[in-house]
């Protein structure tokens, strides 16, 4: 798993180089598609049995999804939108490597068990996803997990490329329905912290302020 160390080394450097003055140019959203094209590359590859070349394709393609966020804050061009198909370009671009490892083994090897890790991962990565999504819509911080994309991107890459497809299928398939279950334990605990916070003021609120005592009047006799 990427470290957070590691994660913010590889952003700070796609952040050096997004400020070439050749990339900063380019919209972000054009890096968002050619990484999406890449990737698609990759997928083909993969249908047709070429895993080393596939898994040097999918890095690049990595490495092109860290760029165009880079780029987008370099050129001060961070926009909604631009999340948005980032966001959607990389669903498109993991189903069409799960796609094309199903007509791999289904089509070229004629090897059917695999199939059903093919769709316990794909499952897993949806809804690691998802669960991001969802919980980030509804005002939760939802990062954690194992396997996010970046772990997802680099497993499947070097199972390509040692040519150990179905250890990384098991990894996938286990290591990404872990991290979603995770992350909705993530957000549970969050949940709980919030409803408690909110009966701790509902308290607060129904005792009401303390009331002072009263001061016998100058001169009065104390009841």
């Amino acid at each position: 798993m990427f470290s957070r160390l590691l994660q913010a080394s590889v952003r700070a450097g796609a952040q050096r180089l997004a400020a070439a003055p050749r990339l900063v140019n380019v919209s972000p959203n054009v890096i968002t598609l050619v990484g999406l094209g890449t990737t698609l590359v990759a997928a083909v590859l993969i249908a047709i049995n070429l895993l080393l070349p596939a898994g040097l394709v999918l890095l690049l393609a990595g490495s092109m999804d860290i760029l165009d966020g880079a780029v987008a804050r370099v050129s001060g061009r961070v926009q909604r939108y631009g999340a948005f198909l980032d966001s959607t370009a990389d669903r498109y671009g993991e189903g069409a490597i799960y796609l094309g490892m199903l007509y791999l083994f289904l089509v070229r090897l004629h090897e059917d068990p695999q199939v059903f890790l093919i769709a316990a991962a794909l499952l897993g990565s949806l809804l690691v996803s998802y669960v991001r999504a969802r919980a980030q819509s509804l005002g939760f911080t939802c990062d954690g997990g194992w396997f996010a994309r970046p772990e997802r991107v680099v497993v499947t890459a070097l199972g390509l490329v040692l040519g150990q497809l179905t250890i990384v299928l098991w990894i996938l398939a286990i290591a990404t329905n872990v991290t979603a279950i995770q992350r909705i334990y993530l957000v549970w605990t969050q949940h709980r912290a919030q409803l408690n916070l909110e009966s701790a003021i509902g308290e607060v609120v129904e005792a009401g302020p303390p009331i002072p005592p009263v001061k016998p009047r100058r001169g009065a006799a104390p009841s």
